[in-house]
């Protein structure tokens, strides 16, 4: 999906700039394209990949739901060196107490990963039926999290830790695409 987005985002791309912009060896990179040329949604020309009509379709619907993967200083809820977030557009409903996202982080490597639901102008984090963590606006991380997104009511904002900033971002991709119908 990463390498989707950037595809995307970029519009045409060289494996060695994709291999660079996404922090993937070059044999990585080979292998993802030939996947997504496999699944019929990257073309290859001479000078780079570009995204063919069914890979634009997806591009399209993957950025109405999906911010871009931000790093971030999660300092007071990081379990390990480096942070990652990510807003996913009304998906709160489809949080339960976020256990799902913290799996699919630590299955892509993170160590941990935090999920909150923006409600009432509050960032909350599910904990049980009887109780949510509530973020509150007079720290730093709401406050990065504002600016850095601007969630409306009912968005999820997932904030990953992992020992490398690529391990993260890989992580809260994961962790996005579980809210992804």
């Amino acid at each position: 999906m990463r390498t989707l987005l950037c595809i995307g985002d970029e519009g045409h791309i060289g494996r060695i700039e994709l291999s660079r912009k996404l922090g993937l060896g070059e044999g990585t990179v080979r292998t993802i394209i030939r996947h997504l040329v496999k699944a019929k949604v990257v073309a290859i020309e001479k000078d780079g990949c570009t995204l063919n009509p069914r890979g634009a379709t997806l591009y399209k619907t993957l950025k109405l739901k999906l911010s871009q993967p931000f790093r971030i200083n999660a300092r007071q809820l990081a379990l390990d060196k480096t942070s990652a977030a990510i807003l996913v557009k009304a998906a709160g409903d489809f949080v339960r107490r976020g256990i799902e996202q913290r799996d699919a982080a630590v299955r892509a490597g993170a160590t941990g990963a935090c999920t909150l639901i923006f409600r009432g102008g509050k960032l909350l984090m599910p904990m049980d039926e009887q109780e949510d963590w509530t973020l509150q606006p007079n720290e730093l991380l709401y406050q990065d999290i504002e600016k850095t997104f601007t969630p409306k009511n009912n968005d999820v904002v997932m904030i990953v830790s992992a020992p490398s900033e690529d391990v993260a971002e890989q992580g809260v991709v994961a962790a996005a695409l579980t809210l992804i119908e």
